[in-house]
């Protein structure tokens, strides 16, 4: 419920009238005088009606005190204490409006507040109308204020505004905690200018005038409690955030039976540089659809890569309130540099929506130095072991179990899938990247002396690069419900792919360490200081 105040500034005669129509009043005629001059001539009143959201009562209070003490014939209007059981409260604020020759919004917060301002914005308009009914349509802009301490609000632009700051004009920093400080700092302010506006240029006010010290002392006094007011109001507002690491977000729609988390279309926002150099993507904005397709073409096997996967799979967690599980693999971005994407921040909506955050944390460099041949054979001794510690028992558990159910299959499928993809990914971190064409060697193949092994080792990686595309495109397929591929025909086609593959992944783990041994022999030799190859 919106909180309305309305400030009735009453002014009265200064000095009592004693002469009648027909002559001077004297003695007790004096009093029956008086009061026949206040039957025939009613006071007159000007009325600063205050419109503002109930975070800002605080604020408003400070308003309606620092008017008050202005003038000694002040009558305050305020909803709590003007408003009494029974009345109604419509009817009420509109007669508070038809008393007001001012009319002032309280808009703490700026632009990007959260308040909702519409009933004072409503208010507002009964204002105007009133104007305009009294043919003073021309007076709305010097009789609509407000008061303001973040961003000019963009529907009262054309309004007269004052900006409440703890700085003067002169930058000097207001003591608004000390309830006795007098300075005169206080009058180069844009609120004092308010008291002065309203003053000067209201009919029938009352006060010691503009010049008077008491008056300057009073608006002073105003302007140290509205600022103060304002400030202890939003010291615990939301003003901003800094971003320290590159990232991107996105909305995840409410929970529904046809909702899903992150699809094609979902707009994604790039904040520090995320889109230009992680993905080569110009601007703050881009798609999911164009996330991944980058992604994907840098991983250069044509597979979506596991870190796009995980944050689908998040973004559903999240869609049925889930907490999510952060992914365990890595981005290559633009700029050459690796990522950890972590999903950061969330921000929950009233109608369940999220945002999600996710931060791109850059990750320790693991690449090895390729151009030493023994850097290049030792990672990929790493990664042929790593095969066969992962990859290979999935193959010979679908062997073994051949007649296992569909469910099962699939299950030993999309992990054997995976294993592959995290050697790959492996692969990457150490700077082994795929060839760019098929007319490239693999860059394992600079470790090697011409000769038998590496024409072996070339035939072996060309037959397992056709190999896994095979299998892959099964896999998909079995996972494709269009498709009449089963898991079973799937897993035929791995367990044939797969003969033999242990037999030569061992003879591949021979060569590498034969080869890492004879170019240890040359490197350590070259580093001889007698050496003249050195």
């Amino acid at each position: 419920m919106f909180l309305v105040a309305a400030v009735l500034l009453q002014s009265r005669a200064s000095n009592a009238r004693n002469q009648t129509m027909d002559g001077i009043c004297a003695g007790p005629e004096i009093f029956r005088c008086l009061k026949r001059c206040a039957e025939r001539t009613p006071m007159a009143q000007t009325g600063v009606f205050i419109s503002y959201n109930h975070k800002d009562k605080k604020i408003a209070e400070a308003v309606v005190e620092s008017l008050a003490g202005l003038s000694s014939s002040l009558e305050v209007f305020i909803d709590r204490a003007g408003i009494e059981g029974g009345d109604d409260y419509e009817a009420k604020i509109s007669e508070s409006i038809q008393k007001s020759q001012w009319f002032v919004f309280i808009c703490s917060g700026g632009n990007k507040s959260e308040k909702d301002m519409s009933w004072c914005f409503y208010e507002a308009g009964q204002f105007r109308a009133k104007l305009e009914r009294a043919d003073q349509k021309e007076a709305v802009r010097d009789r609509i204020c407000f008061l303001y301490d973040v961003d000019r609000p963009d529907q009262l632009s054309r309004y007269q505004g004052s900006l409440v700051s703890i700085r003067n004009r002169n930058d000097v920093l207001l003591n608004i905690d000390a309830d006795n400080d007098d300075s005169l700092a206080y009058e180069n302010t844009e609120l004092f200018d308010f008291f002065e506006n309203l003053l000067t240029n209201s009919t029938g006010i009352s006060f010691r005038g503009i010049d008077d010290p008491n008056t300057r002392k009073a608006m002073r006094n105003g302007v140290r409690k509205i600022t103060r007011a304002f400030v202890q109001n939003g010291a615990n507002d939301f003003v901003g955030e800094d971003v320290f690491q590159p990232r991107i977000s996105f909305m995840v729609p409410p929970p529904s039976q046809s909702a899903e988390g992150l699809t094609p279309t979902t707009v994604v926002t790039g904040e520090f540089n995320a889109l230009p150099n992680i993905f080569t993507i110009a601007g703050t904005s881009t798609t999911w659809a164009d996330i991944k397709a980058v992604a994907s073409a840098r991983s250069g096997n044509e597979m979506t890569p596991l870190w796009i996967n995980d944050m689908e799979t998040a973004a559903k967690d999240l869609l049925l309130g889930k907490v999510p599980t952060q992914t365990d693999f890595l981005c290559l971005g633009n700029d050459g540099k690796f990522y950890r994407p972590i999903i950061a921040r969330n921000l929950n909506f009233r109608n369940g929506a999220r945002r999600c955050y996710v931060a791109f944390i850059p990750s320790r460099d693991r690449r090895f130095n390729l151009t030493f041949k023994t850097s290049l054979l030792l990672s990929a001794l790493i990664l042929s072991i790593r095969f066969r510690q992962r990859v290979l028992p999935l193959s010979d558990e679908l062997n073994k179990n051949q007649k296992v159910p569909e469910k099962k299959k699939a299950e030993v499928l999309q992990k054997l899938q995976q294993e592959i993809v995290l050697v790959e990914a492996e692969a990457e971190e150490f700077g082994l990247n795929p060839p760019k064409d098929e007319h490239d060697d693999p860059p394992l193949l600079n470790g090697f002396r011409d000769g038998a092994e590496k024409d072996f080792m070339r035939e072996e990686i060309a037959k397992w690069s056709a190999t896994r595309m095979l299998i892959f495109d099964k896999i998909k397929e079995a996972q494709t419900p269009t498709k009449d591929t089963t898991w079973s025909d799937a897993a035929d086609v791995v367990i044939a792919g797969f003969v033999g593959l242990r037999a030569i992944n061992s003879s591949f783990i021979d060569k590498l360490c034969n080869e890492l041994l004879c170019a240890e022999r040359i490197e350590a030799t070259k580093a001889l200081p007698n050496n003249p190859a050195a």
